[in-house]
Order: structure tokens, then C-alpha cells, then sequence
């Protein structure tokens, strides 16, 4: 009986096709909501999000920020385990899906037919807002177009939903009145049919294992598709929606002109390094938009002889990105590539555009007035044009594989601009070593952790135990941490044996190891496990050493030619000599397996480093003070982790910058 009432209490409730409203109620509620939601969207999209990138950055906003999470809302509470907390991809879900919520079932009096013409008619709204997202570069101020990836592809998830929805119910109600076949007969409906078996192609393409098998596929699907979209919902609406179909051809064309004015053509010299990575140069004149800031990327099409393959690569030009290794001042620009399907021919020409930008919020170019008071104040005749404006006093940079092309720059001008820095590289092979030899400047601060070959991308695991429990577990996951921080002999001027590589197995694709992350706890002082403090000593010798030479490891490697001819291609199965030993520079640190950050780049971050824990159950925060005064939240503001490469690589640092207060930028490719 209990069970009968709930039903019948959801079907007097729930909504459905026979409590209809009137039509002209009806309509005027269709387009009134459908409008919210454009102009939210609009508004949200064009001025919230760069007013929160604002805001971010100043010193009142970061400190109120830093007081919620570190001091209110503490590590050990409850929130921090939520999904939602450290999720971004699930809060920008949840956002979404609030907002279409509103907009399809709010003041709707349980009528089903304005619900479903309500989502129709608000996946419609929503395809502008959904285009700007994908314009390259963003014309926002101050946001890296890669960041507004995430809200593209939810926002585009929901317009998806919204369709599907509109049409399963549409077809529904039509069936229910006997009309089904009657009102497909209109060349409208048939529109709307096309439309969403569009939007299915785009949906399922961009189902993340499809995308990383074939993201050409994915690519020209979701290109061909959202022309073709606006077309037909041009013509399946009703009434008619001639403004939205306007914003999104501009913004489409827009987006194809951009690119055409900013594309030029060029001949690449390719230079193979190692299996993994392929480095090429080409002259920095060839590019339409000379680089600013360093660590910009241009995105790089392959020019073909035949025409009609040229004609079709120029009208969807499915562009691969790469970032510029090389200083913005420099007249040979260089990209450090991963070997893969990508075809690189030594001489060959190549459509590139750009270059675009980096959106770093700590380093900004100086203006024709400030470059003159630095003159005057350093009594210099002519500037460096390798001054900026850095507003950072520490910068720690991990990156992984060929993302060592944004840190090598980033790295070159913060330590010329007076910034400590410290550039943690992530490798597969040794060979990719040789990397240095091209980029012959100082790298003092630069640390190389070499994975070895079989490797796989890992999630992280983060530990949120009780405080209690959490101190013990702590204590052997640093102590593990250290050994593989002292991993190898540090004694300058020494030969490094590489057998010791073929036993790394727990290793993984450019990733960081992140179990080792940093907790409130033990912040006043040095302590051992006892509780008793350590006498600490300081290494005598320098914490950097002079160049080394590094025996190759003893594998069943077989040599091979390294030159290139202009028919070959650099790829994966790319051979590469044995080299006896490789050269490295003086200031570069060389380890065996997976870097960990914990504590001591913490400590390091801000200032207050020791040489690490000496003893296994010994721990290193050095002087951290966590009372939340002015003092201690201007020093972390000071201090930025960067990360680029693998996403699981860039989600994980972020976390442990996150975690610790510290400022994050990020940049990644994946899509």
C-alpha cells in the first residue's frame, strides 16, 4: 500500500503531456528562459572568468583564499575528501548542469511539452557561448585559451544532453498523439533529425579513448559537424533564431581568418635525438607573430604536394601544437617534439601559425617607460631584451618529456631576472640527455629525472588519513622519498654508470610521485620520529656540480644511423646511435627513477630549506610558519609552481601546490 501511494504521488507530480499550458504563456516562457541562459552564459564566459583571473592575483584576494582552505577549512577536515574539492572537470559538470536545470524546469507548471521544447530551445542558446570557448587565441584578457578547454567540453556535453533529451521526448509526444509520421513528412523536423545525429557523431568522437586513438577522426567529425549544426538548427527552429545563427557564423569565420592572416609557410631542419624526442629548427622571421613572453607555442600543419590534399588541409586545418624552446630573441627558433605519428622531414615545408602566447601571470614584457628607468637605474647604455618584469621570487617547474621545451626558456630568463628557480625534467631514455648539448646556456637549477622505457601513465594517490594515523605513514613514505632523492653518486666530476637503469620498475610516463605531499604537521621545527630535534649538517660540497660524462647503460641496444634524408620521417621507431658517454652541462642534477615532491621543495619554495632529512625517520619543514600572518601569506604568494606536459603530471603538481598554498600555473595540450 505504502509503495502504490508513492506512485501515485509521483504521477500527480511529476511532469507530463497533459497538464499543458496555454500556447502563448507557453512561448513567451520558451523564449524568456532559453535567453537567461545565453545571457548567464555570455556573461559568465566574457566577464566572471576574467574577473576571477584578476582578482586572483591580488594580495587581499589570495590571503582571504588562502585563510579559507589552510585555516578554516583545514586539510583534516571533511570537505578535503570530497570529489568535488579537487575536481575541477566535476565542479565545472555541476555548474553547468545547475544553470540548464534552471533554465528547462523552473515556473514550467509540470507541462512536459514547454520542458521539451525548453531544452531544445536553450541547446540552441547556448551554441554561441559554446564557439567562443574554442577561439584560438581567447580574446579574454589574461586567459590562456587552453584553460577555458574544460568549460568548453562540458558546456558541449550539456548541449548534447539538452538535444538528445529534446528529441526522445519530442518524438515521444508526437507518437502519443497519433503524428508521429505525419510531422516527420516537414523538412524542419527532418533538420532537427540531422542535427542531432550530428551531435551524436560529436559526442561519441569525443569520448576520450576515441580521441586518443584517432583525434584526427575526432577532429574532423567536430569540425564538419559544427558547420554543418548551425545550419540545420538554422532552419529547424521555430520561431526562427537568425540571431544566434549570425554570432556563431562570425565567431566561425572569425576563427578561419585569424588563421589564415596568421599562417605562414617554412622549412624545418630536423635534428633526432633519441627514440623519444626530435628537435627542429626554422627561422624565427618565417613566423607572422613574433613571440613576446618565453615558452610560446605555434601550432604546425603539414604542407602537402598533391593540391587537393593541400586544399583540404587548409580549409579544416587540423594543427598540432608545439612550444618554442628557444628565447623570443633568438633568430633560430627550435621545437622539441615526441617522436609519434606526426611526420617530420628534414627540408620539408610546413604551414605554421602563430606564435601564441603564454598567459604568465608573474612575468609580463616592459614597457618603453620602464625599460628606460631600468636603463637609467642600471646605468646601462642599451637593455637586455631578456628583462622582464617578474613578479615572483621563486618558481619551482616540473615538467615532463618533450614539455621540457617551456621550462628550458622559462627557466633561462627567470635565474637572467635575479628569480630562484628549480626545473624538475622527467625523461624515458637517457638519450634524451643529449637535449642539452643544444640549449648550451647556464642551467644551474636544472634537476633530470630519468623514468627508464617501459613506462605507464598512473593516477596519484593522495593519503587523507586521520592526523594521527597520517604522521606515522608519512614518515616512511619521506624516508622512501629521500633514498630515491639520493639515488647515484653527487661527487662532481665523476663518471655515472647507468646500469643501475635497467632495474627501475616502478616508473611511470613522465609522471611525478606525489605520495610524499605536504601536511600541516611538525611546521615549527626539524623533529626526528622521537620527537626530539636533529642536529642538521650542511653538505660541504657545492649543491651544484661541474660537467660530468655518463657512461651509457648495459642493454641490448643496437647502433644505428642517426642521419636524416628528406624522405625520412622521425617516429617512434626511430633509430638512434649508441652513445659511449653524453656530456652534461655543469649545474645539472641526473637521477635514477621518479622525483617526489614533498617536503624539501616546500621548504624550498619558501626559503626556509635544509639539506633534507638525515636520518630515515627525520623530517624536513624547516621553519614553516602556519599562523596565517600577513608575513607567512606573503611569502607563498611570492612563490609559483608551474607545471607542463602529461595531464596526469599537471593535475597532480597543481594538487601539491594547491595542498601547500602555493600560486599554479599550468599548461597542457590535452585534450
Amino acid at each position: 500500500m505504502k509503495f502504490d501511494s508513492i506512485i501515485n504521488w509521483f504521477k500527480s507530480n511529476l511532469p507530463n503531456f497533459e497538464n499543458e499550458t496555454d500556447r502563448i504563456t507557453r512561448t513567451l516562457n520558451i523564449s524568456k528562459y532559453s535567453r537567461f541562459c545565453f545571457i548567464f552564459a555570455t556573461c559568465f564566459i566574457c566577464f566572471f572568468i576574467p574577473l576571477w583571473h584578476f582578482l586572483s592575483l591580488t594580495r587581499p584576494f589570495f590571503r582571504s583564499a588562502h585563510i579559507l582552505k589552510h585555516h578554516i577549512l583545514k586539510r583534516g577536515t571533511w570537505i578535503h575528501r570530497l570529489p568535488i574539492y579537487h575536481n575541477q572537470s566535476l565542479r565545472i559538470c555541476l555548474f553547468w548542469f545547475t544553470i540548464c536545470v534552471i533554465g528547462t524546469f523552473y515556473n514550467t507548471g509540470r507541462d512536459l511539452v514547454q520542458i521539451t521544447k525548453r531544452m531544445g530551445r536553450i541547446a540552441v542558446a547556448l551554441m554561441p557561448p559554446l564557439l567562443f570557448l574554442t577561439l584560438r587565441p581567447s580574446p579574454l584578457p589574461q586567459t590562456l585559451y587552453l584553460s577555458l578547454l574544460p568549460f568548453h567540453k562540458w558546456l558541449s556535453r550539456i548541449v548534447v544532453l539538452e538535444s538528445l533529451l529534446h528529441t526522445i521526448f519530442y518524438s515521444y509526444y508526437m507518437c502519443w498523439k497519433g503524428a508521429f509520421l505525419l510531422k516527420m513528412k516537414k523538412p524542419a523536423n527532418l533538420y532537427g533529425v540531422l542535427a542531432m545525429v550530428l551531435f551524436a557523431l560529436i559526442g561519441i568522437t569525443s569520448i576520450w579513448k576515441v580521441r586518443r586513438l584517432n583525434f584526427r577522426l575526432f577532429y574532423y567529425v567536430h569540425y564538419i559537424c559544427t558547420w554543418s549544426t548551425v545550419f540545420l538548427l538554422h532552419f529547424h527552429a521555430r520561431p526562427g533564431i537568425p540571431y544566434y545563427t549570425t554570432l556563431n557564423c562570425c565567431i566561425l569565420v572569425y576563427q578561419i581568418a585569424y588563421r589564415a592572416y596568421h599562417t605562414s609557410l617554412t622549412k624545418f631542419i630536423v635534428i633526432p635525438l633519441s627514440p623519444n624526442l626530435t628537435v627542429v629548427e626554422f627561422p624565427t622571421k618565417d613566423l607572422v607573430r613574433k613571440p613576446i613572453l618565453p615558452s610560446c607555442h605555434v601550432r604546425v600543419n603539414i604542407c602537402h604536394g598533391n593540391f587537393i590534399k593541400r586544399w583540404i588541409s587548409n580549409l579544416i586545418r587540423l594543427q598540432h601544437p608545439f612550444t618554442l624552446a628557444s628565447l623570443p630573441t633568438d633568430e633560430t627558433a627550435r621545437l622539441i617534439i615526441r617522436n609519434g605519428r606526426f611526420p617530420l622531414r628534414n627540408g620539408s615545408t610546413y604551414y605554421i601559425t602563430g606564435s601564441y602566447e603564454p598567459i604568465l601571470n608573474f612575468i609580463t614584457k616592459p614597457t618603453v617607460s620602464h625599460s628606460w628607468r631600468i636603463r637609467r637605474a642600471s646605468l646601462a647604455a642599451i637593455p637586455s631584451p631578456m628583462t622582464y618584469i617578474i613578479n615572483a621570487r621563486r618558481v619551482l617547474i616540473c615538467v615532463g618529456g618533450s614539455a621540457i621545451a617551456f621550462g628550458l626558456p622559462l627557466l633561462r630568463i627567470l635565474k637572467f631576472n635575479g628569480v630562484n628557480v628549480r626545473l624538475i625534467w622527467v625523461c624515458r631514455d637517457y638519450r634524451d640527455l643529449k637535449l642539452l648539448q643544444y640549449f648550451k646556456h647556464n642551467s644551474e637549477g636544472l634537476e633530470v629525472y630519468i623514468s627508464g622505457q617501459e613506462v605507464e601513465e598512473q593516477d596519484i594517490d593522495l593519503d587523507y588519513s586521520e592526523e594521527s594515523e597520517r604522521e606515522t605513514e608519512e614518515q616512511g613514505t619521506l624516508a622512501e622519498n629521500i633514498s630515491l632523492l639520493r639515488t647515484g653518486n653527487d661527487q662532481p666530476n665523476t663518471k655515472r654508470n647507468f646500469g643501475s637503469m635497467n632495474a627501475i620498475t616502478s616508473s611511470s610516463h613522465d609522471e611525478i610521485d606525489f605520495t610524499g605531499t605536504y601536511t600541516p604537521k611538525n611546521k615549527k621545527s626539524f623533529k626526528n620520529g622521537n620527537g626530539d630535534k636533529s642536529d642538521l649538517k650542511f653538505p660541504s660540497e657545492s649543491a651544484f656540480r661541474d660537467p660530468v660524462v655518463i657512461d651509457a647503460p648495459s642493454t641490448n641496444l643496437s647502433p644505428a644511423s642517426l642521419s636524416i634524408t628528406q624522405d625520412e620521417e622521425a617516429s617512434p621507431k626511430l633509430s638512434c646511435p649508441i652513445d659511449s658517454k653524453i656530456k652534461i652541462p655543469s649545474g645539472v642534477k641526473v637521477f635514477y627513477g621518479r622525483p617526489t615532491l614533498n617536503n624539501e621543495h616546500y621548504a624550498w619554495c619558501l626559503e626556509t630549506e635544509c639539506p633534507g632529512p638525515i636520518t630515515p625517520n627525520s623530517l624536513c619543514n624547516g621553519d614553516i610558519d602556519s599562523s596565517g600572518s600577513d608575513s607567512h601569506i606573503s611569502r607563498l604568494s611570492e612563490v609559483w609552481v608551474v607545471a607542463a606536459g602529461p595531464q596526469s603530471l599537471v593535475e597532480s603538481t597543481g594538487r601539491w601546490a594547491t595542498d601547500g598554498g602555493l600560486r599554479f600555473h599550468a599548461e597542457s595540450f590535452a585534450v
